[in-house]
């Protein structure tokens, strides 16, 4: 499975031209894009993980890209809010969707595994032996009886 970075680049995936124009009018100063990002890729990386399928790779900043529509929409509702602009029905109802499929992984429901195939159950025992048990096998001393 691929992984990409969750940086600032991803915003411009997320924003419309006019609310991107308005964004950039309102930062200033401190710049909190690199902690939301650092903080939704530790929020993704936390529901990878407990869903138990897929090895984290990467740094701290990386997530599988299967989960990029997720990081983007959540990225996005995130920064609007920071910034006190009107975030519209459908892209709340985006972010939603992205949290409820997140926590889904978390709980397993959804697998994401680190070759896209779903992962089965291995069973393993030890091979049976057809000797006397004493010797570690599974026949009855005297060797096997049939009916008549």
């Amino acid at each position: 499975m691929e992984w990409i970075k969750l940086d600032a680049s991803l915003i411009a995936e997320g924003l419309n031209e006019k609310e991107a124009a308005h964004l950039l009018q309102l930062r200033s100063g401190a710049d909190p894009v690199p902690g939301i990002c650092a903080g939704l890729a530790a929020r993704i990386r936390a529901a990878v993980a407990a869903g138990g399928r897929c090895h984290l790779q990467g740094g701290a900043d990386s997530i599988p890209a299967a989960l990029r529509g997720e990081a983007v929409a959540l990225l996005v509702v995130k920064l609007l809010v920071r910034y006190a602009i009107n975030i519209s029905d459908p892209r709340k109802a985006e972010a939603e969707k992205a949290e409820e499929r997140l926590d889904a992984i978390a709980k397993g429901e959804l697998p994401l595994t680190d070759d896209g195939v779903a992962a089965a159950p291995t069973y393993t025992g030890r091979p049976q032996r057809w000797c006397h048990p004493g010797a570690g096998g599974v026949m009855r001393k005297g060797g096997l009886h049939f009916p008549h």
